[in-house]
Formats: C-alpha cells, structure tokens, sequence
C-alpha cells in the first residue's frame, strides 16, 4: 500500500475517496508546522469517515503536537467522526510520560487495525 503525500503535514494511504482512511502524519510533529497538519486533519475528518491515525512515522513531537494528538482523540465523542490510532513511536511515548499523560491516548492493538 503506498503512501500519497497530501500537503505535506500528513501523508494518507489508501486513496483519498478510500472508505477507511489512515493518515501517516509528518516524522516531526512540532509547532513550526502544527498549523499545516491540522489544516490537513480537518480537510480528512470533514469527509465524517472512520480515520486511523497511525503515529509510527512521528520522530520528534513537542507539546503542540501532543495537544493536537490529544484534540484528535476527542473528535469522535465531539462529532461523532471515529478515529483510531495504531502504531509505536518512542517520541510520542516519551512526549506524554514527560507531560503525565501515559494513557491520554489509546493506541488499537496490531490485531484491531484497519
């Protein structure tokens, strides 16, 4: 499956009409481009499709990338737009035990994922 690049902030595989999308986000989630992924993000969940964010491909991530990660994972209950998130990322990780949010976001298991 490959990855199509969007406008740079999240990259999106399948394609974009694909019923289950999953949106790979950019390896460095930080403020100098937090505006352009959540620019992207609401461009993806306007479409009101399950969404799975994975966040494996995040390298580097500050406190505005875990406040959009953490805004994210409130949409569903909000707009009822379903949103997943799958994958490892030590940066991610690292980033919420720093700020005391270990468990802020529910990963799905290897066998839950689309």
């Amino acid at each position: 499956m490959s990855k199509k690049q969007t406008s740079g902030a999240v990259a999106e595989a399948p394609k974009v009409d694909s019923i289950d999308p999953v949106l790979y986000l950019e390896p460095n989630l930080e403020i100098q481009n937090i505006e352009e992924v959540r620019r992207d993000l609401v461009e993806v969940l306007a479409r009101a499709l399950p969404v799975t964010v994975d966040v494996s491909t995040i390298a580097s991530i500050d406190t505005a990338g875990v406040q959009l990660l953490l805004a994210l994972n409130k949409v569903e209950p909000q707009y009822g737009v379903s949103v997943e998130f799958r994958g490892e990322s030590a940066a991610l990780s690292n980033a919420l035990a720093a700020l005391g949010l270990q468990g802020a976001i529910t990963m799905a298991s290897s066998h839950d994922a689309r």
